[in-house]
């Protein structure tokens, strides 16, 4: 585990194992969350929220059968409720 100490002006170095690991770059955007009275996380950003974001939740249509089954399911749906 590497160590890190605060400046007077209350900033740290990132170690340089923990950069590599993450991928960090010089000018990259990084949150820093309480966790509690002891620990903070560190949460790098990603370039794009879309990118990050692409695919979340695929396990669900996967689930469902596939987004076309399901669009095809709910569809038929409403047209036996207006019959």
């Amino acid at each position: 585990m590497d160590k890190a100490k605060l400046s007077k002006k209350y900033q740290i170095v990132v170690p340089k194992e923990v950069r590599k690991k993450m991928g960090l770059r010089v000018g990259e955007s990084v949150s820093v969350y309480s966790v509690d009275k002891e620990r903070a996380m560190l949460v790098k950003h990603p370039k794009s929220y879309a990118d990050a974001l692409q695919g979340l939740g695929k396990e669900v249509w996967e689930a469902l059968g596939g987004a076309d089954k399901y669009i095809k399911e709910e569809r038929g749906s409403w047209e036996k409720k207006s019959v």
